[in-house]
């Protein structure tokens, strides 16, 4: 399969996946149970159970607590009471319907979000090796995991999409790691809210991932809005040049340059004060 003239150089649909996508592919059809972990930059990990896709999470996107406490959706001390009560047990995505903090429509939005958007920064920022852990390695289970699970293929069928969104992002310069600059202060209406908000955190230093985590967005939306304020001429990947100094409060009365006399000039001292006689 060729790729359509509208899709970004690369972007073909039959060019050859991942390390991720090849893994997940393969323990889906193995009906796998356990815990893939991914070596990468930075990596993560997938949780499976008999070859459905239930949980992911990785440092390069938000995971379902980033997503709920940094959008405001709940409170920190609620989420903390919340935690403490039920997430020994394996029962939190219970307590928080429970709590009425969310509803069981809601917590499938969060933990389908979550694992969606892990995978996609795992695939977008690389995979070099991936080690399989049975269940019977023991710890903890995910948080928020997606009940019964998601369907690996339909699953990569979404990341290869995002995938191929992404590369024309690269197009743009648009990387994981780059650090967008401000170039055009607009009214607000000039920019819709969710943009308005990405565009609010954009300061040269922060890095999408930064954006996504303050925001408690997802990385693919957050990249999505950085590249049309991009294309719309609102940021730049390049550092804003500095302002000219300001011209100082009060003007600056030059100081006199000292007289520079000559040696014969200068008066000349005489023991006891006394000056010699002719």
């Amino acid at each position: 399969m060729t790729a359509s003239p509208t899709t970004p150089a690369g972007a073909a649909a039959g060019r050859p996946p991942g390390i991720l996508i090849s893994a997940l592919r393969r323990r889906g059809q193995e009906r796998f149970s356990g815990t893939l972990r991914l070596d990468g930059n930075p990596g993560g990990t997938v949780t499976m159970r008999d070859g459905l896709i239930v949980a992911a999470a990785t440092p390069a996107a938000p995971g379902p607590e980033s997503l709920l406490l940094r959008s405001g959706r709940i409170a920190e001390t609620e989420w903390s009471r919340a935690f403490a009560a039920a997430a020994p047990e394996g029962r939190l995505p219970d307590e928080l319907v429970e709590r009425g903090l969310l509803g069981e429509v809601g917590v499938e939005v969060l933990a389908r979000t979550a694992v969606v958007d892990a995978l996609f920064a795992m695939a977008l920022t690389g995979v070099h090796t991936c080690t399989v852990e049975s269940t019977d390695a023991g710890g903890p289970g995910p948080l928020v995991p997606v009940e019964p699970g998601l369907e690996t293929d339909r699953l990569l069928r979404e990341i290869t999409r995002r995938l191929e969104v992404a590369d024309g992002w690269r197009v743009l310069d648009l990387t994981v790691r780059s650090r967008p600059w401000v170039v055009r202060d607009e009214p607000d209406q000039i920019v819709d809210g969710a943009r308005r908000e990405v565009l609010g955190r954009v300061n040269g230093r922060r890095t999408p991932r930064d954006i996504a985590f303050t925001l408690g967005r997802g990385l693919f939306p957050v990249m999505s809005d950085l590249a049309i304020l991009l294309q719309d001429g609102f940021i730049s990947l390049t550092e804003a040049s500095a302002p000219p100094p300001a011209p100082p409060a009060h003007p600056v009365t030059p100081r006199p340059r000292p007289v520079q006399l000559d040696a014969s000039e200068l008066p000349r001292r005489y023991r006891n004060g006394n000056a010699p006689t002719a």
